[in-house]
């Protein structure tokens, strides 16, 4: 089929997409290559008073999601023995001034069967992640390229993309008893989750009777006998709790037993991959860091990713990304994080030049650093290991490390601008 406008305008790069032996093969498939730059800062939304009221006790980069605020939405009939399923997002109005060009959203206690209702964002791109659990992962594509609908399977460390406007969702595939599934999504938009957010249920129910069982493939009378079950979801006001739109629902009983219906993986251009892909980095004190850039992952043109590894003590060392803003996750254990300069203007010019430091994130609590501020973050208890994902809001980020810079520059240079009145030796990838 023709190429829609979206991919059509970008089809800039040939990539041959290579399947797993034995599936088949989409050679010479045309995929856009990864954005090297972060789109136009946007708008919030938050006011003047949302904004004060959210940095009531101080002006953050951070935000405790789990350690520190309750779920915005719960659902404590599914998945019981997990305590329910709980969702939670971040304020935009309550760090970086509600300015910060990513948001964020953790889902937990999902257990199999659990499925997040399906949708689209008017205004984002998706980047998810798993924590815990297998996960599947569906979506539409508008113009049958690069497939019709990717299916996936995703397991610890997998990550998905899901491109703006494109029809999605997911279902847990992991019972109670094996802990259920955990996962992250972040968002390529400075706007809160709920508004960018457009269940299938709310469209539908909102539509007359005659064109909303037209877009379900239903005769009218079938339709109609259907329509009571989610009627509400066409309220006033839309919400997200049962009665409305809730953004989680339960498979019909049966359906997931013993195991929920496979489908048939998607393997060329996936929407969705395992961490198979990422490519490693070794750093000081055994630091790993993870990297998963559209070249590694071809369908993810606007997003990407970094998973660190903390060994007991060991800090992720100073680094900016001079292309994108990142948002942190904690994935385990505790991490400190600091962020030099915040986003400064005349009224505020001080903050350019402040160190913002923020101790014990745990699992699921999240910082944002904005594009081209120095940040660096450690592991707090110098007892046990913590992970972390850095999510980007490009395809293919920059990043510029400090002590790989500073060893490509003149000694002397580096010498006199830390002060000193004797030339400090400074170790040189090549010779100045």
């Amino acid at each position: 089929p023709p190429a829609g406008p979206r991919r059509a305008s970008s089809l800039a790069a040939l990539v041959c997409l290579c399947a797993a032996r034995g599936a088949p093969r989409a050679s010479g498939q045309f995929l856009p290559p990864g954005t090297l730059r972060a789109p136009p800062p946007g708008s919030s939304g938050c006011s003047p008073e949302q904004v004060k009221d959210g940095e009531k006790f101080g002006l953050k980069y951070t935000y405790k999601m789990v350690s520190e605020h309750p779920p915005n939405v719960a659902y404590e009939e599914y998945c019981a023995e997990l305590g329910g399923v709980r969702v939670r997002f971040n304020d935009p109005c309550a760090w970086a001034h509600g300015q910060a060009q990513l948001t964020v959203a953790h889902f937990d206690g999902m257990c199999k069967g659990a499925t997040r209702t399906i949708h689209w964002h008017d205004g984002a791109d998706e980047w998810g992640y798993v924590s815990a659990g297998r996960l599947r992962t569906y979506v539409a594509s508008p113009d049958g390229l690069p497939w019709p609908a990717s299916n996936n399977v995703l397991e610890q460390h997998g990550v998905w993309y899901f491109p703006q406007g494109w029809l999605h969702g997911l279902t847990c595939l992991t019972p109670e008893s094996e802990g259920g599934c955990v996962f992250t999504i972040v968002f390529r938009n400075p706007v809160s989750v709920p508004i960018d957010n457009h269940n299938f249920d709310t469209t539908v129910a909102q539509a007359p009777d005659a064109i909303a069982a037209a877009s379900l493939s239903l005769r009218l009378d079938v339709y109609r006998k259907m329509r009571p079950a989610f009627a509400g979801s066409g309220g006033q006001p839309v919400n997200a709790m049962p009665g409305s739109s809730p953004l989680v629902t339960m498979v019909a009983p049966g359906v997931c037993e013993p195991d929920c219906p496979q489908l048939p993986e998607t393997t060329a251009a996936p929407a969705a991959v395992q961490n198979s892909v990422e490519q490693t980095v070794q750093m000081p004190g055994g630091v790993l860091l993870h990297q998963i850039r559209t070249a590694q992952f071809p369908f993810a043109e606007t997003m990407s990713q970094e998973r660190t590894e903390l060994p007991a003590g060991a800090a992720r060392p100073l680094v900016w990304v001079t292309n994108a803003d990142g948002l942190l996750v904690v994935t385990s254990g505790n991490i400190t994080v600091s962020l030099q300069g915040g986003l400064a203007g005349s009224s505020n010019p001080a903050e350019a030049h402040t160190a913002f430091t923020e101790r014990h994130l745990g699992p699921g609590d999240v910082a944002y650093f904005p594009v081209g501020r120095a940040y660096w973050f450690q592991e707090a208890t110098g007892t046990k290991p913590a992970s972390a994902i850095t999510v980007f809001n490009v395809g293919t980020w920059r990043s510029m490390e400090m002590a790989e810079a500073v060893s490509l520059l003149p000694s002397w240079a580096v010498s006199s601008n830390l002060h000193q009145s004797r030339a400090a030796p400074v170790s040189h990838i090549y010779t100045v």
